[in-house]
């Protein structure tokens, strides 16, 4: 009885143990990995082709033609994310979010400040994602000839919080599993999709696009801003880009599957929505950046329900696998808050601007703006773990264990860390206003506002640990190095 009652409470323990490990702060050790390659490719890709990837490819229509765009969706995005996307190696390698070793580069309460910021300006993603779902709800009452007042949009918005919050909830086995139904047959739709547009519309249509007005007479300009927005677009995913890897079994299948998943997944999606949005044009004068509404008026009814349904539940799917991973990141820094709570917390918050109601309208400067933050950021994780601590980081201080105070700087804050993150956006905005779009330095714009940033802040940061008193203040952890 005693020993039935003793392995009980091992096998409790362990639970506890491994939850804490997947949904929380506790490092995952190479025996609890769940994914290979495939697996951390699959979820990966369904974290990035929500609609919204159709609406970057009809924004992008508006500046550039189509082998243009075509050349910068897909080589602008893997090339950012094949450099930004390296430190990822550290999670696999560790079992720990990056948020984890930016403790050493902003302090135990500097996290805290950085992590408030990335939720507040990228959570909205999620609500974007609400949007279309809704879109495609209603589009496909339409087709059943069931019209619904104004107001339902709003509560379809909510219902894709809904559902996808369940979903994460559940855990990621449950978000596994959907990614591995949804996202092939989303590569289907997409195929699907270019078909409908190519023959609907002569293919040169398409092909020899360019835009009849982008509101500026030189053409490097809009070129250039598609690149921004190409590098915006994929650099916002660097809060969460460790949660899937670290649970991968190889450094490479865990990089890999970033940069394959985002880039080549992602930026097929981009280009989906730039295909559907010239061909509505033709057809109809006018550019469209709802994939179900091009299927409802170009493909025939039952491809459009089957298809209708099929990215309408993608959003779904991001919406789950965004909320999982923007909970343990916030865990990362706030670890005594449960992730039952913070889910509720993201919902609660993507919800509101679901109500709101406005987010679409103010796409490409949200876009931007958070470029803004996100550049520095990255600029940071890579320059800090590959040139200034060398990838040894001292994780009893990371984790703040009694004694292990390395991190703490000053009151908790690395003011190093946290001067150059202001440097770097301030950086970015001198050189082009995104709410505005004047552009204020024209040399430094062609490296693109995004590029700007994050070049100048890992520069900056470099230097300034290369002074002695500031690499003593910043490298405090050698004498305490664990990995």
């Amino acid at each position: 009885m005693k020993e039935n009652t003793k392995n009980n409470i091992d096998t409790s323990i362990n639970d506890n143990i491994e939850k804490e490990a997947v949904f929380g702060i506790v490092p995952i050790t190479k025996s609890k990995r769940q994914y290979g390659f495939l697996d951390a490719f699959l979820v990966l890709s369904g974290y990035c082709i929500a609609t919204w990837s159709y609406t970057q490819g009809s924004y992008l229509t508006t500046l550039v033609g189509f082998k243009q765009l075509l050349i910068g969706a897909f080589l602008g995005a893997i090339l950012m994310l094949a450099i930004y996307q390296l430190p990822v190696i550290l999670s696999v390698r560790y079992g720990i979010d990056i948020w984890i070793w930016l403790k050493a580069v902003f302090g135990h309460n500097g996290i805290k400040i950085m992590t408030v910021v990335i939720i507040l300006i990228n959570f909205p993603w999620y609500a974007v994602c609400a949007d279309l779902f809704a879109s495609s709800m209603s589009n496909l009452l339409d087709l059943g000839n069931i019209h619904i007042p104004e107001y339902c949009h709003t509560l379809l918005g909510l219902l894709c919080v809904i559902l996808g919050t369940f979903i994460a909830y559940k855990g990621v086995g449950a978000i596994t599993w959907t990614t591995r139904i949804l996202v092939p047959l989303l590569i289907l739709v997409g195929a699907v999709v270019i078909y409908i547009g190519f023959t609907n519309v002569p293919a040169e249509v398409i092909w020899e696009y360019v835009p009849k007005d982008t509101g500026y007479e030189n053409n490097i300009i809009p070129y250039v801003i598609s690149i921004e927005a190409n590098f915006a677009f994929v650099i916002t995913l660097v809060g969460g880009m460790a949660e899937i890897p670290r649970l991968a079994k190889t450094e490479r299948g865990g990089f890999w599957a970033g940069v394959l998943g985002q880039g080549l997944t992602g930026s097929f999606f981009v280009v989906i929505g730039a295909v559907m949005a010239i061909a509505m044009e033709h057809v109809t004068g006018q550019f469209v950046d709802d994939p179900t509404l091009m299927l409802a008026t170009l493909a025939t009814p039952a491809l459009a329900l089957c298809s209708l349904l099929l990215v309408g539940f993608a959003n779904v799917g991001t919406q789950a696998v965004g909320s999982y991973i923007y909970a343990v990141m916030i865990k990362s820094s706030f670890h005594k808050a449960s992730y039952k709570l913070l889910l509720a917390i993201l919902a609660c918050y993507v919800g509101g601007l679901c109500i709101w109601g406005k987010i679409i309208d103010y796409f490409g400067s949200f876009l931007t703006i958070g470029a803004c933050i996100y550049a520095p950021l990255a600029a940071l994780l890579f320059m800090d773990f590959f040139l200034v601590r060398k990838q040894k980081l001292s994780l009893r201080a990371a984790y703040g264990l009694k004694g292990h105070d390395a991190y703490r700087y000053t009151r908790g804050f690395n003011l190093v860390g946290l001067i150059c993150v202001v440097a770097g956006v301030f950086m970015s905005l001198a050189v082009y206003n995104p709410l505005s779009g004047e552009i204020h330095c024209k040399p430094l714009f062609y490296l693109t506002p995004t590029g700007c940033g994050f070049l100048g802040t890992g520069l900056l940061y470099f230097l300034l640990n290369q002074i002695p008193v500031i690499k003593a203040y910043t490298l405090r952890d050698r004498e305490d190095i664990t990995v």
